[in-house]
């Protein structure tokens, strides 16, 4: 019972929230938006997607307004 608890859990988690947060790319449609896939992100980049390639994101050059906030 406990184990069918932790699945329906995990796909809502897939289903619903995954998706909202950000969206699976692969690394073509990374380089179109000027990012590269990396495993962590350096301070002057942040993170706008997923990468289909394992545990890794994408990452973008800050601009210079980024950093006000």
């Amino acid at each position: 019972m406990k184990i069918s608890y932790y699945f329906l859990y995990f796909l809502c988690y897939v289903t619903f929230t995954l998706p909202a947060k950000s969206s699976l790319v692969d690394p073509d449609q990374c380089s179109k938006y000027m990012g590269y896939c990396k495993r962590r992100c350096a301070e002057n980049e942040k993170r706008i997607d997923i990468c289909l390639s394992p545990s890794k994101i994408c990452c973008v050059e800050r601009m210079v307004d980024d950093n006000i906030f």
